[in-house]
């Protein structure tokens, strides 16, 4: 595994956004696909059930119903990877599953060596949960050595960032968010959907597109329900939807995610 790399004093002049508003530079950074209209939002959600509770029969009709919609992705608990690995065998639906979750406070090797295992039983996303702790604390050489840690460990897949954005201030989500897209992250996710404080915002999704510009993905998460909420977040800059009710909203179509350039034209 390679090793974080070495952070000047703590990292402050390093995690600032770099932010291109030139659309014509704009290209669609891994696992993103921009659409102005027309798209079919079951394209930009991960079909998600993380209640402990679920049970083998829960993950098959969870495959099943993303199969049919054509989902990006089902996001899971890691012990059903191996299962959603099969049962989505020669679709084009991926398997996506979590790392850390849902408190982010294990050792960064502990995350990695559960990439990994994520990995060889055929994950090909990984939603990390970060040091919230680290996060709320200032740590952010912490922070960024945490992420790495999970990045190097699993090359080839795609690595989202769990910031757990409704506990932190905006200065903290943006910093989050630089650090994250420095350290070689392809997405930044706003929620794990089980902390108190709250879920996605259309707010904290804009404040995220804006610090990671056209770098990074985008993954709203918590509390999204229904067509016109997730529009909402895709609208603010959410270039992926998290949510259990993925059925109930495959059917709808409207503007999908578009370059940070032409998302601000629009506002």
């Amino acid at each position: 595994m390679k090793r974080a790399p070495s952070l000047p004093g703590d990292g402050s002049a390093r995690y600032f956004p770099r932010v291109s508003l030139d659309s014509s530079l704009a290209s669609p950074p891994r696992g993103v696909t921009y659409v102005r209209e027309g798209a079919r939002l079951a394209a930009f959600i991960d079909h998600t059930l993380l209640k402990p509770e679920a049970t083998r029969r829960d993950i098959e009709t969870l495959c099943r119903e993303a199969a049919e919609s054509r989902f990006a992705a089902v996001c899971v608990n890691p012990m059903w990877v191996a299962l959603c690995s099969e049962l989505l065998a020669g679709s084009t639906v991926r398997v996506a599953t979590v790392v850390g979750f849902p408190l982010g406070a294990s050792e960064p090797e502990s995350k990695a060596a559960e990439a990994v295992r994520a990995m060889e039983q055929g994950a090909d996303e990984l939603d990390m949960v970060t040091a919230i702790g680290s996060m709320k604390s200032g740590d952010w050489r912490h922070v960024a050595r945490d992420i790495h840690a999970v990045v190097c460990a699993v090359p080839g897949r795609l690595v989202k960032v769990i910031i757990e954005s409704a506990l932190l201030t905006p200065a903290g989500i943006v910093r989050a968010c630089s650090v994250a897209r420095d350290v070689g992250a392809h997405y930044v996710k706003t929620s794990t959907g089980f902390n108190p404080a709250g879920g996605a915002t259309p707010e904290a999704v804009a404040l995220m597109r804006l610090a990671v510009g056209d770098a990074l993905g985008v993954k709203a998460s918590g509390g999204i329900r229904d067509c016109d909420t997730a529009f909402r977040m895709i609208a603010a800059g959410a270039t992926r939807i998290g949510t259990s009710s993925g059925v109930a909203m495959a059917g709808c179509v409207g503007r999908g995610p578009m370059s940070l350039a032409d998302l601000l034209a629009v506002a």
